[in-house]
């Protein structure tokens, strides 16, 4: 008479519900969607110190000071970027030496919906 229920945790970013079956899956799905969501912030921040170092070029009026701190700001700016492809290189390097399946097939992918 009684039936027991069974329940099942999604997780939303698993398609094919692998969280519950498989955990190296969900592994590798977790790291490939913190990498993307690591570089879509750090290409964002990018061009966001790349817009107001324009700015701060345009509102220096002449003054040397402020066009050093607009050079700083877009100096950095570049820096930046640099570290965050460099980080997916090594990672990419890392898992190709030490083979590594899910650094070896990280890859950046913008999001769909």
């Amino acid at each position: 008479m009684i039936k027991p229920i069974l329940a099942v945790i999604n997780n939303p970013l698993l398609p094919n519900n692998d969280s519950v079956t498989n955990p190296v899956a969900y592994t590798s799905k977790a790291i490939q969607t913190i990498f993307t969501l690591f570089m879509i912030i750090g290409v964002l921040y990018f061009v966001w110190h790349i817009v107001f170092a324009g700015y701060h070029f345009i509102a220096s009026d002449g003054d040397s000071k402020k066009i050093s701190d607009a050079k700083t700001e877009l100096t950095y700016a570049f820096v930046g970027i640099t570290v965050i492809f460099s980080v997916y290189a090594i990672l990419k390097l890392f898992g190709t030496v030490f083979g590594i399946a899910d650094l070896q097939q990280l890859r950046f992918t913008l999001p769909t919906l």
